[in-house]
């Protein structure tokens, strides 16, 4: 853990004060987020951003000051998070347990000298294939008739007796089973563009030439959109704009099929 000091770091103020008898105020919640997440997602995790004051010993004596070494906890409901990373400046960024349900969920922040805040459905759970809130205008128009492959009959997608299907038939509810992502390493910078890769999986993963929704975990990301793909491998060029923490990318298709990153660190501009 860090040890406390005369600092000032995004949107946390570090006031110090003798211990002397002065009674210090709760810590406050500035932010969560990401503030919604897919239920029972295993290793989502969230940061936390808060403001604390806490207390110094002086000995007037020795004309010397020191601080404590600060601590902190999590709960989401009566459920405890496990912190991953404190920082007394005012970060946590936690680890969400498994087994809430769907719906939102209050975060409660306790120091170690007793001190708590609650932040009342501060992280909203929603099954899977909603992983954000929709916001006006910001369909990425995944359309089943241009992104998954035409819908109109062209004869099936193949049977184990006639030879399987062409690369030309349309793809069909199951023929894409998951996609996968290249792992993205390394931290990244909010607003910065970088490369992914995405490959498509299932029985014709290598026919899969649509396009796919992009969305993150947080903040949002551009395009909404990326593709077309080419033989099942989507290629693009993107920016997330968010506030630095750890981040997500999610692809969805036109048949609702959706897969995530791995998780990155964002970092912020320069």
């Amino acid at each position: 853990m860090k040890r406390g000091g005369l600092a000032l770091l995004g949107a946390a103020v570090l006031a110090w004060a003798c211990t002397s008898g002065l009674e210090l105020p709760d810590p406050t919640i500035v932010s969560v987020e990401p503030a919604t997440l897919p239920v029972n997602t295993k290793d989502d995790l969230i940061t936390v951003q808060f403001d604390a004051r806490y207390g110094v010993a002086v000995d007037y004596a020795a004309k010397s000051a020191s601080d404590r070494i600060v601590e902190g906890r999590v709960w989401l409901d009566d459920t405890e998070a496990t912190v991953t990373h404190f920082d007394p400046e005012g970060v946590i960024i936690a680890t969400v347990p498994q087994g809430l349900g769907s719906g939102a969920h209050a975060l409660r922040l306790r120091l170690d000298d007793g001190r708590e805040t609650v932040a009342e459905e501060a992280l909203v759970l929603v099954p899977p294939g909603h992983t954000k809130e929709e916001e006006p205008g910001e369909d990425a128009g995944v359309l089943m008739e241009t992104d998954a492959g035409s819908v109109e009959p062209h004869g099936d997608a193949g049977t184990p007796g006639d030879g399987g299907a062409n690369p030309d038939d349309p793809i069909l509810k199951g023929d894409i089973t998951s996609y996968a992502f290249e792992p993205i390493e390394g931290a990244r910078t909010s607003r910065e563009a970088f490369s992914i890769t995405v490959h498509a999986e299932g029985p014709r993963a290598p026919h899969f030439s649509g396009s796919l929704e992009l969305t993150s975990s947080r903040g949002k990301v551009k395009p909404a959109k990326i593709g077309p793909c080419e033989n099942g491998v989507c290629a693009a060029t993107v920016s997330v704009d968010a506030t630095a923490g750890t981040v997500q990318l999610i692809v969805t298709d036109g048949y609702g099929v959706s897969s995530t990153s791995n998780i990155f660190t964002l970092s912020a501009p320069p």
